[in-house]
């Protein structure tokens, strides 16, 4: 089957789907995160600071944050940056506001359960989240929605 073939048999796969290219010149990043002084980001701006002793210090965390009108949930987790729609698939739950273990967010409303790196669905192993590339660069953490 051809990419041009898809045939999207879940809510986020079609468009999973088409930001797993792998064509770089082909993505729009844009600044998600800037790591420094608390407080140095703007208040109209929907860019997130964090400090850089927080990231120094291996501590996981979550965000939640606000990208060309979508809801993304930011993790650091085990040193690695994953990006995911923030409301769950579920009942539109916060996701940036779960519990992270080995991998996988616990969105607090009702339990369910997505491996950060995929979006999949814990339990029926159904990609229900969508997931985006995420990097860092100096001192900004990017996010990639196409």
């Amino acid at each position: 089957m051809s990419d041009t073939d898809h045939v999207p048999r879940y809510p986020n796969d079609a468009v999973a789907h088409t930001n797993k290219s792998s064509d770089e010149a082909a993505r729009r990043w844009r600044v998600a995160i800037e790591i420094g002084d608390q407080g140095s980001g703007t208040e109209k701006t929907s860019v997130k600071t964090v400090s850089a002793e927080k990231i120094e210090s291996g501590e996981d965390f979550a965000i939640e944050t606000l990208i060309d009108d979508r809801v993304l949930a930011i993790f650091r987790h085990a040193g690695k940056w994953y990006a995911i729609d923030g409301m769950c698939s579920h009942q539109g739950g916060p996701l940036a506001e779960g519990v992270v273990r080995d991998g996988c967010v616990t969105c607090p409303w009702h339990g369910w359960q997505y491996d950060l790196a995929t979006g999949i669905q814990m339990i029926n192993r159904q990609p229900l989240q969508e997931s985006f590339p995420i990097r860092q660069i100096e001192n900004r953490v990017e996010v990639s929605l196409h």
